[in-house]
């Protein structure tokens, strides 16, 4: 089985350019050691989702919060503080 990972940011700048590349999805470990991962709809209307999994355990879900295509700030900042960053 091939598992694609998300690309780990090592600044929000990273998450940017993560969110507006082609898949639209980066993730990281957070200093509680869950991974957390945001995702960009590939179709209109866009949407943002923040899904943390216990561990590193991509079946364990969490939790997961929706955003809308406004909210893209919010999901960007959320997703920056929960790894670590301070935005």
């Amino acid at each position: 089985m091939f598992i694609t990972r998300a690309q780990w940011p090592h600044t929000v700048q990273d998450i940017v350019k993560s969110l507006d590349g082609v898949w639209g999805v980066v993730g990281a470990t957070a200093p509680n050691g869950n991974l957390y991962r945001l995702e960009r709809s590939l179709t209109p209307p866009t949407s943002y989702k923040l899904t943390e999994y216990k561990g590193e355990d991509e079946a364990a879900i969490v939790s997961q919060k929706d955003f809308s295509g406004d909210e893209r700030e919010d999901a960007i900042k959320q997703f920056a503080r929960h790894i670590g960053f301070s935005v």
